[in-house]
């Protein structure tokens, strides 16, 4: 593929506006072009927005596709991000004719609020899911080539660090029963470690987190979907525009590819997300019993253990996204198909312009006010909010604000 190709993306790894020491797989979808396209022109759109406001971001990002003579405009949305305006899409694909690709974030939660909607401009949805569901897709009218997960194998290195935890868990200890399955081992004598989001341990960047890998004689993967009651305030993601039935999702964790991309062991949680990745029964459990027999034979048990991360972690390597994007490229033909009626429902202008206060808040906090008017002008147009989201964004801005504050005061 030898035409120009433009890919906006929120990266993390050395980004001023994500916390240091973070790396996510948007920037591993980057990684991953870079080694595949010699003429790709990537930036990170949320920088642009903060740095120029609404006019002048689509200003930037029109001209950057004008000068450039871009042909393929591939978008990788954050989770939960409603930063770019679908009728502003349309207008770029029909005057520059382009072919665009679009990738989301866990559309297992967001496919129906925001990822269809977005989906309609493009020409290829390329999901980071055990899906694509064909007949879902193919509903809407929309060709799907699956990503599963992609990852930077170089950033998920093997350290050989002596095994000094017995079992480690690192994620969001809030999510659906994880707190059952964490306390049922603790009261069965398992000494177990967590990290994350409401954890024991907090908190931890992304070098720790590879050592906690490695450090780990056996690691645990959830593959329960997200279920939340409100906002998140570490990645700005807004649960609450989801629906609770998709606490019965099973999500295809790319936890389990990052551990065993470090030569650790891990053991998943059952589900078609665990078996679409790696179909091994060795490595999964059903329910926390079986999670506690699993755990204290692969305690004793280190030769196994060794094994089994050494046969896997030679197969997590085919998920390294330059070998993912190596097979996927050759297979899109340029075809930049005519979009006659972009639908456009209330539920979608609730959660756009409701997601604009933040940027609303940050113009103000700034003191860009002429930005801040642009904001302005979106919410006087839509008239429109999802309260419960907007309590959360305002709680979130509040909260910064009294941390400036009190900053300031010392």
């Amino acid at each position: 593929m030898e035409d120009n190709f433009l890919f906006i993306s929120r990266f993390s790894n050395n980004n001023p506006n994500s916390k240091p020491d973070t790396y996510t797989i948007l920037d591993a979808c980057r990684y991953g072009l870079e080694k595949n396209l010699p003429n790709l022109i990537s930036l990170d759109y949320y920088d642009l927005y903060f740095q120029y406001g609404l006019k002048g971001f689509e200003e930037q990002l029109e001209n950057i596709i004008k000068v450039n003579r871009i042909r393929y405009f591939y978008i990788s949305f954050g989770a939960e991000d409603f930063t770019i305006d679908p009728l502003f899409l349309l207008y770029l694909k029909r005057k520059y004719k382009l072919c665009i690709l679009n990738t989301s974030q866990d559309p297992e939660t967001f496919f129906e609020s925001r990822d269809r909607y977005y989906n309609q401009i493009a020409d290829y949805i390329l999901p980071f899911t055990i899906w694509p569901n064909q007949s879902l897709y193919k509903n809407y009218n929309i060709n799907a080539f699956t990503l599963y997960s992609v990852y930077n194998k170089n950033m998920f290195q093997p350290n050989n660090l002596q095994k000094t935890i017995d079992v480690s868990f690192i994620g969001n200890i809030n999510k659906a029963n994880r707190w059952e399955y964490i306390n049922y081992l603790k009261n069965n004598g398992i000494n177990i470690q967590t990290y994350g989001v409401g954890s024991d341990n907090g908190f931890v960047n992304h070098k720790e987190m590879i050592d906690i890998f490695n450090k780990s004689k056996i690691n645990l993967n959830f593959t329960d979907s997200a279920l939340s009651e409100g906002f998140d305030f570490n990645t700005n993601t807004n649960f609450s525009i989801g629906t609770h039935i998709n606490a019965r999702i099973q999500q295809a964790k790319g936890r389990l590819i990052e551990i065993y991309l470090t030569n650790s062991f891990c053991l998943s949680q059952e589900g078609r997300g665990t078996r679409a990745l790696f179909d091994d029964d060795r490595i999964t459990f059903k329910n926390k019993e079986e999670l506690l027999t699993k755990i204290s034979f692969y305690l004793e048990q280190e030769k196994q253990r060794e094994d089994i991360s050494q046969e896997i972690h030679l197969k997590a390597l085919n998920f390294d996204a330059a070998n993912r994007f190596k097979e996927i490229l050759p297979e899109l033909n340029y075809v930049s198909k005519e979009i006659k009626q972009l639908y456009i429902d209330k539920e979608f202008i609730r959660n756009y312009t409701t997601y604009h206060t933040l940027f609303f808040f940050n113009f103000l906090f700034k003191g860009k006010f002429l930005l801040m008017l642009d904001e302005i002008k979106i919410f006087m147009t839509y008239k429109s909010f999802d309260t419960k989201s907007l309590w959360y964004h305002c709680k979130m801005q509040a909260i910064y604000a009294y941390k400036r504050y009190r900053s300031i005061k010392k």
